[in-house]
């Protein structure tokens, strides 16, 4: 994703049209700020009233090295420390507790 300049951190608003289809056309400030192409995918985020569009993350498994898989591994650790992961067995034991499964 590029670099976000001074001119894109400011608010669009621009109108827009749908199709019968049910599609629409990304301004081109927008696809340009975001960083996305042809073809490329976009997120939907939707909260009951308004709509967002965003560009697609890269993919979370690809690993472009040592140094990004070594600072994957410590992001993972720290999360973990952090309590803000937990592993697998524990959840599945909190949930059979929970609604009797145990």
């Amino acid at each position: 994703m590029p670099e976000l300049s001074e001119k894109h951190i400011q608010l669009a608003y621009q109108i827009g049209f749908l199709t019968k289809g049910g599609q629409t056309t990304v301004p081109k400030e927008v696809r340009t700020a975001l960083g996305i192409a042809d073809g490329a995918r976009v997120y939907w985020l939707f909260d009951g009233r308004r709509a967002w569009v965003s560009a697609a993350p890269a993919d979370p498994l690809e690993v472009t090295g040592e140094e990004d898989f070594r600072a994957r591994l410590a992001e993972a650790e720290t999360d973990v420390a952090s309590g803000r992961v937990r592993d697998a067995q524990s959840v599945s034991a909190e949930l059979r507790a929970r609604y009797g499964l145990a």
